[in-house]
C-alpha cells in the first residue's frame, strides 16, 4: 500500500523500522536508560522487560543512577520493629510502599528476633541492639538488610577496650552507649551501595569521651583516641561532668556533629577520614536550645537551630558557613533566615534527611484546644520551605528515617 503524498506533493518514502530493543547493546541502552528523568521511571523500565532489567541491575549502572539521584525518604523505622511509610502527597509514597511490602521489618530473620530495638539506618542497612539483661552499657549488635533479608552479627567489644569505659552517663531509654553507621567508603558512599560497612559506638563518661570504630572488612573492634572534656573544651573546668553532655547527632561532608552543652556553645566534630574529634562554634549571638547541622551546598555548613519563646510559637533560625577544613576555619556563621512553624508546640528532632530537617510536635507539649487532630511529621528545607511527610508518630517509638531505592532499582548492601 502505497503512503500518501506529502504537502508540497512529493512521495513520501517508507521509514526504516526501528531495531529490536535486543538488537541494542547495553552499552547503548545504558545511555539511554539513564536519561530517564526521575527514579519512578526507572522502576518502571526495570519492570518493562528483562533486558531493560539486565542493565539497571547492573553495578555500575547503579552508581551512576546514585550519583544523579540521591536517596529516597522512605519513611520511618520504630525502635520497636516495624515501619511507618511516607503518605500522600509525599513524592517517594510508590516507592515506600514498594519497600513496605517486600522488606521484612519485624527483622524475622535474625537469631531469636524479639528483642531488638533500632538503633539508626543508612545505605539499606538498619543497626540493631539487644540488651539481653545487662546495664545498657555493651548490648548485642547486629547490622541487617530487612529487604534482602541479610544480617551479620557483630562481635563484643574486647575486654581490653571495654575496660576504659567507667561509670558511662544514660543516654536513652535504658541505654548508656550510642551506637550508629557510618559510610564505608566517605568517596563513593553517595554514588554507590557498599557491602562493607562501619559502626560506631560512643560511651559519654564522666571524664572522657570513649569511642570503639567496627569495620566489617575487618571484622574486629578498634579504638579511636579518647579525649577527655577538659581536652576538648579548655573553658571547662576540670570538674567530673555529672550528666551527658552531647545531642543531636547530624552528619556532613564526611563528618559527624553533636551540640555540645558547654559554657562555650560549639558542636563536637567526629571527621570520619582522619577518626579525629575536634569543636566548631557556634554564632557569636546564638540562643538556641536544639541545633543540628546539614549540607547547604557549595561547600558550606548550615545550622538549623530552635529558638523557644515563652508562650508563643517556636522559632527555628538558619544560619551558614563554610565548611572547615581539618577542624580549622568555618568560625563566621551567617544568618540566612529565620521563620515561625505552623503549630504552637514543642518540636522534637527526627533527623537531617538530604539537607532537609525532620521534626514533629512533641506530646507532652500538644495544646489539644490549638491543634489539629493529628500533627504531622514536617520537612524543612534550608530555605524554610516546609511539607508532610505522614502523620504523627508515637515519639515512645524513637522513630528513625530510612531513606534507600525502589526494591528494583536496590541491591544487597551486605
Amino acid at each position: 500500500m502505497a503512503l500518501p503524498p506529502r504537502p508540497d506533493g512529493r512521495q513520501r518514502l517508507p521509514e526504516a523500522p526501528a531495531p529490536p530493543v535486543d538488537g541494542l547493546t547495553d552499552d547503548v541502552l545504558a545511555s539511554i536508560l539513564i536519561r530517564l528523568p526521575t527514579l519512578a521511571d526507572l522502576g518502571r523500565a526495570a519492570a518493562a522487560c528483562p533486558t531493560f532489567r539486565r542493565v539497571i541491575a547492573d553495578p555500575a549502572f547503579l552508581r551512576r543512577v546514585r550519583a544523579l539521584h540521591p536517596a529516597l525518604l522512605l519513611g520511618f523505622l520504630t525502635s520497636t520493629g516495624g515501619f511507618r511509610p511516607a503518605e500522600p502527597p509525599y513524592p517517594s509514597v510508590p516507592a515506600a510502599r514498594a519497600v513496605a511490602r517486600a522488606a521484612d521489618f519485624s527483622y524475622s530473620f535474625l537469631p531469636a528476633p524479639s528483642g531488638w530495638a533500632v538503633r539508626d539506618a543508612r545505605d539499606g542497612r538498619v543497626l540493631l541492639d539487644r540488651n539481653d539483661g545487662g546495664d545498657g552499657t555493651f548490648a548485642r549488635l547486629a547490622v541487617c538488610d530487612p529487604l534482602f533479608r541479610r544480617y551479620v552479627a557483630l562481635p563484643p567489644i574486647p575486654e581490653d577496650l571495654a575496660a576504659a569505659v567507667q561509670q558511662p552517663h544514660l543516654l536513652d531509654r535504658d541505654r548508656k552507649s550510642e551506637v550508629f553507621l557510618a559510610p564505608s567508603d566517605l568517596e563513593a558512599a553517595a554514588a554507590a551501595p557498599q557491602t562493607s560497612f562501619r559502626v560506631v559506638w560512643m560511651a559519654q563518661c564522666p571524664t572522657k569521651l570513649v569511642t570503639f570504630i567496627f569495620s566489617s572488612d575487618s571484622g574486629q573492634w578498634d579504638a579511636v583516641a579518647s579525649p577527655t572534656w577538659n581536652d576538648l573544651d579548655p573553658a571547662k573546668s576540670r570538674v567530673t561532668m555529672a550528666s551527658r553532655l552531647l545531642y543531636f547527632r547530624s552528619y556532613a561532608y564526611g563528618c559527624f556533629y553533636w551540640m555540645m552543652m558547654s559554657i562555650t556553645p560549639s558542636f563536637l566534630v567526629l571527621d570520619m577520614a582522619r577518626m579525629e574529634f575536634s569543636l566548631l562554634n557556634y554564632p557569636s549571638d546564638f540562643s538556641g536550645q536544639a541545633s543540628v547541622i546539614a549540607e547547604a551546598g557549595e561547600g558550606r555548613l548550615g545550622m538549623f537551630s530552635f529558638n523557644a519563646k515563652f508562650g508563643e510559637s517556636f522559632e527555628l533560625d538558619i544560619f551558614s558557613t563554610v565548611r572547615p577544613i581539618q577542624g580549622e576555619g568555618a568560625s563566621k556563621w551567617k544568618t540566612m533566615r529565620g521563620a515561625m512553624l505552623p503549630h504552637q508546640y514543642r518540636y522534637q528532632i527526627l533527623g537531617v534527611v538530604n539537607a532537609q530537617l525532620l521534626v514533629q510536635g512533641d506530646l507532652e507539649f500538644l495544646d489539644e484546644d490549638f491543634l489539629p487532630p493529628h500533627v504531622e511529621v514536617l520537612q524543612i528545607a534550608l530555605n524554610t520551605d516546609y511539607g508532610s511527610v505522614c502523620g504523627m508518630i508515637d515519639e515512645a517509638l524513637h522513630p528513625v528515617p530510612l531513606l534507600g531505592y525502589p526494591p528494583s532499582l536496590s541491591s544487597p548492601s551486605i
